[in-house]
C-alpha cells in the first residue's frame, strides 16, 4: 500500500472511531465558542457604550447562571445513562430543565426589577426576553449534550456555528442599547436551539420516571459540583455592577473573558484527559505529567504575550478597556494554580469521587466570591484577580495537605 496509504488509512480509522470523532467535534465547538465570544464582545464594545456593555454583561451572565442552575445535573446523567435509556433521556431532560428554567428565570427577572443596578433596563419587554432567552439557553445546552451523548457531536458543532452568528445582530440593534446586546445574544441562542431540535427529530419534553429515579443520586452529586464550579463566574458581573458600577463591570467582564479565552488550551487538554481517563487509561499518571507539561508550556508563552501585549489586546475593544490590564495579568498568573487544581478535580471525577469534587468546588466558590467582595472596595477590579489567586492557591494547598489525590490513586 505504501507509507502514504498506510498513514491515510490510519487517520481515516481514527476519524471513524466514535471516541476520536466525538472528541474532534467537541474541541471544534469549544474553539468556535471561544472565538465567537471574543468577536461578539469586541463588536459590542465598539458599537455600544461601556455602560451598555457593563449592564448587558451582567444580564447575559445571569442568563448563563439560570441555565446552569436549571440543568439539575442532568447534563452529566444524559451522557452516563444514554447507553441504557437511549432516546428516553432527552425528553426527560428537556421537560425537567425547561420547567426549572422557567421558574428560576421568572424569579430572577422579578428580582432584577427591584435592583437599582438595572434601573432604566427593566421593563415588560426585558422580562419577556429574559425568560425566553433563558429557556433557549437551557434547551440549547441540553440538545448539545444530547448530541454528544449519542456520539453525534457534529450537531453540537453546528449549533455552535449558528450561535456564533450572534454578533451580526449587534449592528441592527444598536438603537436598543443594553437590550440590543442582550437580544443579539438571545437570537444566536435561538438559531442554535432550532437546529438542535431539528437534529434531535423535534423531540417532545416528556418525563421518564424510571430514568430520573435511577439517575437521581448521580445527578445531584454532579449538580452541586458543577454549580459551585461555574456559578461564581456568572454571579461576579452582577456583583461588580452593584458594587463598582456599569463601566467598571464592562472593564472587568472584558478582561475576565479574555483571560478565560487564553485558558482554552489547558481547558481542552484537561477535557481530553477526562475523556481518555473515563475510557480507561493504562498510564494515568504518565499521561497527567505530559498534559501538565503541555499546559504549563502554553501558559508560559501566553502569560509572556499578555505581559508585553495585553494592553494592546484590551485596546482592541476600546481605549478605555485597558483599565482591566491589571486584572488580566493577575488572572494569567493565577492560571498556573488553576491547572493543577483542575487536573486534580478531573482525577477525582475519573475515580467517581463526586463528594470530594463538590467539596473542593464549594470551597473555591466561597473563597472567590468572599475575597472578591472584600477586596473590590479598596482595590477595584484588581481585587478580583487577587481573590482568584487566593481561592485557587488555598484549594491547591488543601489538596496537597490532605493527600486527596494520593488517596484517589
Amino acid at each position: 500500500m505504501g507509507m502514504v496509504g498506510r498513514l491515510f488509512s490510519s487517520v481515516l480509522g481514527h476519524v471513524k472511531n466514535p471516541l476520536y470523532r466525538n472528541s474532534l467535534y467537541i474541541s471544534l465547538s469549544m474553539m468556535v465558542t471561544a472565538a465567537a465570544g471574543f468577536v461578539f464582545w469586541n463588536v459590542a464594545a465598539r458599537l455600544y457604550s461601556p455602560s451598555d456593555v457593563g449592564t448587558a454583561s451582567a444580564v447575559i451572565s445571569a442568563i448563563s447562571l439560570v441555565f446552569t442552575i436549571s440543568m439539575l445535573g442532568l447534563n452529566f446523567s444524559m451522557i452516563r445513562f444514554y447507553p441504557r435509556y437511549g432516546e428516553r433521556v432527552i425528553g426527560s431532560a428537556l421537560a425537567a430543565t425547561l420547567a426549572a428554567s422557567l421558574a428560576v428565570s421568572t424569579a430572577y427577572a422579578l428580582l432584577a426589577g427591584r435592583m437599582g443596578s438595572f434601573e432604566g433596563v427593566f421593563s415588560a419587554e426585558f422580562f419577556a426576553l429574559f425568560v425566553l432567552f433563558s429557556l433557549a439557553a437551557t434547551a440549547y445546552n441540553v440538545l448539545a449534550i444530547y448530541a454528544i451523548a449519542r456520539r453525534k457531536a457534529e450537531h453540537s458543532f453546528v449549533q455552535s456555528l449558528l450561535f456564533s452568528a450572534r454578533f451580526a445582530f449587534l449592528f441592527a440593534l444598536v438603537s436598543l442599547g443594553t437590550l440590543g446586546i442582550v437580544s443579539s445574544f438571545g437570537l444566536g441562542l435561538l438559531l442554535g436551539t432550532v437546529y438542535g431540535l431539528a437534529s434531535a427529530g423535534w423531540v417532545r419534553p416528556r418525563l421518564d420516571t424510571e430514568f430520573l429515579r435511577e439517575s437521581l443520586t448521580f445527578s445531584i452529586g454532579n449538580y452541586v459540583a458543577d454549580l459551585a464550579n461555574v456559578a461564581p463566574n456568572y454571579v461576579m458581573p452582577t456583583v461588580v455592577l452593584t458594587v463598582l458600577g456599569s463601566e467598571e463591570a464592562a472593564y472587568f467582564y472584558i478582561a475576565f473573558s479574555v483571560a478565560n479565552l487564553l485558558m482554552f488550551v489547558p481547558n481542552a487538554v484537561n477535557t481530553s484527559f477526562f475523556v481518555e481517563g473515563s475510557h480507561g487509561l493504562e498510564n494515568v499518571w504518565g499521561t497527567l505529567k505530559r498534559a501538565t507539561l503541555v499546559s504549563y508550556a502554553y501558559l508560559a508563552a501566553a502569560t509572556g504575550f499578555v505581559w508585553f501585549f495585553g494592553g494592546l489586546l484590551l485596546g482592541l475593544f476600546g481605549e478605555e478597556y485597558v483599565a482591566g490590564f491589571g486584572l488580566l495579568k493577575l488572572m494569567m498568573l493565577g492560571s498556573f494554580l488553576v491547572v493543577p487544581v483542575n487536573f486534580s478535580v478531573t482525577i477525582l471525577n475519573i475515580r467517581k469521587r463526586v463528594r470530594e469534587v463538590a467539596l473542593l468546588n464549594v470551597l473555591k466558590a466561597g473563597l472567590f466570591l468572599g475575597l472578591s467582595y472584600t477586596l473590590m472596595g479598596p482595590m477595584g477590579i484588581d481585587g478580583i484577580g487577587v481573590a482568584w489567586i487566593g481561592a485557587y492557591g488555598t484549594v491547591l494547598a488543601v489538596i496537597a495537605l490532605t493527600g486527596t489525590i494520593r488517596r484517589a490513586a
